[in-house]
């Protein structure tokens, strides 16, 4: 959790600065959602056999 924090917090700045250039773009925030779309699904489907078994 620490370290997916770290990397959204790094993400984050990286996005507001390129949000302040001449000419931004959603692509940098397409790449950044999508992993962590993909890590949830992820979490998701390993807590769901863990949340059965209890």
């Amino acid at each position: 959790m620490i370290i997916s924090g770290a990397i959204s917090v790094l993400a984050g700045t990286s996005l507001i600065t390129q949000a302040g250039s001449g000419d931004p773009t959603l692509v940098n925030l397409a790449g950044y959602a999508f992993p962590g779309g993909a890590f949830f699904l992820v979490s998701a489907l390993r807590l769901n056999p863990a949340r059965d078994r209890a």
